[in-house]
């Protein structure tokens, strides 16, 4: 019985991944606020209208992009330039809050 259970401790502990906030920006899309949490592990959280959604990053030739294809968002950014697009409607040009 031991055994088993230390088996079980051994097998959950190998299964938890802990995620980082590597850096936290604000964004002015237009008229919509837009918080990116960047994690360190290649993906972000935006938080936007009160909703908290994980994008993952995918293969782009330059820049960064992040989508979450449930969603319909895709997050993109590229020589300092930011965009989002969310359900087939892309944004104006993120600017950087500075605070």
């Amino acid at each position: 019985m031991r055994l088993g259970l230390t088996l079980f401790a051994v097998l959950l502990a190998g299964c938890t991944h802990v995620v980082n906030v590597d850096e936290t920006v604000e964004y002015k899309c237009g008229e919509k606020i837009v918080v990116a949490e960047y994690l360190d592990d290649a993906s972000i959280i935006l938080n936007m209208d009160g909703k908290r959604t994980v994008l993952t990053s995918s293969k782009t030739d330059e820049g960064k992009r992040f989508d979450n294809s449930d969603s319909h968002m895709t997050f993109i950014t590229k020589d300092g330039n930011v965009h989002l697009g969310v359900e087939g409607k892309v944004y104006p040009m993120c600017v950087e809050i500075k605070k």
